[in-house]
């Protein structure tokens, strides 16, 4: 892929060459990191991401002839994949090596490559401790919906999966009592027309080809992509940042780098781990703190008689029932591993086992913490040095049993039965947030209400880090929402 990447992006070793300082240095490529470098750039600034991994697909892997090749996809994912660990703190404490047993991606697009699809919004009530409310934030559930293409929600965008035997299961759903809706899915489902294909699943680095900003050079309202560049420390002299340490991991080369902003955007994790090695918990000691994930139990139903098309039904939560169900299918597997993006598996028709994702509401409790396994001071931690510390709460234990117990019924209402179901361990939603809460008063939250850190103004976090909680919805929409709102925060402060 490097003949391609080289039309996208250029080296480290090459931009470290330009004298022009950035507006903007972005720290990630997946949804919110090109999100906040599209919306940056047609403000008319300069921005330059700085992604760790490499270039290795222009798109999500289900609008690529990959979707259907099960022998070839893993391989690619296995390319960009690394393990994490998510562990108690009793095993922590204990001294152990601790055991990964989760999962991360590092590319261009980042997991926007291999997400799932599913895209609904967080309930009304879930904004109820973030430090605005949900009519605040929906003009950009509005602007993210339609730079994703979600369908489902409009009527030039139907859903994804549509049919007789879904408008059954449905309405057995609403018959029970329980309740169900088309799932909302990040795929364009425009019809042709007149020029106009429909894109397929929503990726990063998708939107970022197609929006027409990427540059070789740095210039005012473009974009410079720089590939294979882990950032390895934000350099700062307590009231700004002053630089980030960059180093190339093809050549081993090293550059500091400096802007008049730089904004995190590498995921929960990873944006909070930059932040731990870079000696920021010593300005504002709840960096690292109230990290949080969705509750996952996955689960296996097997259908009476065949429904001969494929189903993607959405049960959603509601304010006594903090999660949500997926069903999907049906399959002739009966079990896939929690991070296959199954959208993008072929459905079987004649074939009986429905796939069955149940999310809810993990709580963001201050104990529960990124944790450095390399110190902070030395050696600069990398990628893989971290752990997070998770113990489940009462709350959690709580909600982790009335979605065992509630998927019986609902598999009873579509004629089917449960046959198998499993409480996945913390980390495996792979929706993580916190490490830098925001907050409306600056004693009370590590970054604003648009992500601007107190301590280090010209700092920023564009991703799930700042959230204080979450919904039970996938969290890819909001993310991209809160970037487009964070954008914004970040542009009042930056005049071109």
């Amino acid at each position: 892929m490097s003949e391609l990447s080289s039309i996208f992006s250029i080296d480290l070793a090459a931009f470290a060459e330009v004298e022009t300082q950035a507006d903007v240095l972005v720290v990630g490529s997946g949804t919110a990191g090109v999100t906040t470098a599209v919306e940056l750039a047609r403000k008319g600034l300069s921005v330059v991401i700085l992604e760790a991994g490499p270039f290795v697909l222009p798109s999500h892997v289900g609008s690529t002839p990959f979707r259907s090749r099960d022998d070839l996809t893993p391989q690619i994912n296995a390319q960009v994949r690394r393990k994490t660990s998510w562990i108690s703190r009793d095993v922590y404490e204990e001294g152990t090596a601790p055991e990964t047993n989760n999962d991360a991606w590092s590319a261009v697009g980042g997991r926007t490559l291999f997400w799932g699809g599913c895209a609904p919004r967080f309930a009304d009530w879930d904004f109820s401790d973030w430090p605005f409310d949900c009519n605040d934030f929906a003009p950009y559930y509005d602007r993210a919906e339609k730079l994703m293409h979600v369908s489902g929600r409009y009527d030039k965008a139907p859903a994804f999966f549509r049919g007789k035997a879904q408008d059954e299961f449905l309405a057995r759903l609403d018959a029970s009592g329980i309740g169900g809706e088309h799932a909302l899915l990040g795929v364009d489902t425009q019809e042709a027309r007149n020029g106009y294909i429909p894109r397929g699943f929503d990726s990063s680095v998708d939107r970022l080809i197609r929006s027409g900003l990427l540059s070789k050079e740095l210039e005012s309202g473009k974009i410079v992509l720089i590939p294979n560049a882990e950032v390895e420390q934000i350099d700062h002299d307590g009231d700004q940042v002053t630089g980030l340490a960059v180093r190339d991991t093809q050549d081993d080369f090293n550059v500091n780098l400096s802007a008049r902003h730089y904004t995190l955007a590498g995921g929960a994790i990873q944006s909070t781990r930059l932040a731990l090695a870079s000696g920021l918990k010593e300005l504002e000691g709840k960096v690292g703190t109230h990290v949080a994930d969705h509750l996952f139990v996955q689960g296996l139903f097997k259908l009476n008689a065949p429904v001969g098309e494929p189903i993607y039904a959405f049960i959603p939560p509601k304010e006594d029932r903090p999660y949500h169900v997926q069903i999907q299918g049906p399959f002739k597997d009966t079990w896939y591993s929690p991070y296959h993006a199954t959208v993008w598996l072929d459905c079987e028709p004649d074939e009986l086992f429905l796939l069955v994702y149940c999310f809810g509401v993990g709580e963001a409790v201050a104990e529960n913490e990124v944790v450095l396994t390399k110190g902070e001071g030395g050696e600069s931690p990398g990628l893989k040095d971290y752990v997070v510390l998770s113990d489940r709460t009462q709350s959690d234990l709580t909600i982790l049993q009335q979605m065992q117990d509630f998927l019986p019924s609902a598999a009873e209402a579509i004629n089917a039965k449960l046959v198998r179901a499993q409480v996945n361990p913390a980390g495996s939603a792979l929706h993580e947030i916190g490490g830098l809460p925001m907050s409306a008063d600056p004693e009370d939250g590590v970054t604003d209400t648009f992500g601007r850190f107190w301590k280090l103004p010209n700092l920023s976090v564009a991703d799930s880090a700042a959230w204080p909680s979450q919904g039970s919805a996938n969290s890819y929409l909001t993310i991209t929402a809160w970037s487009l709102r964070h954008a914004n925060g970040v542009a009042e402060k930056l005049p071109r």
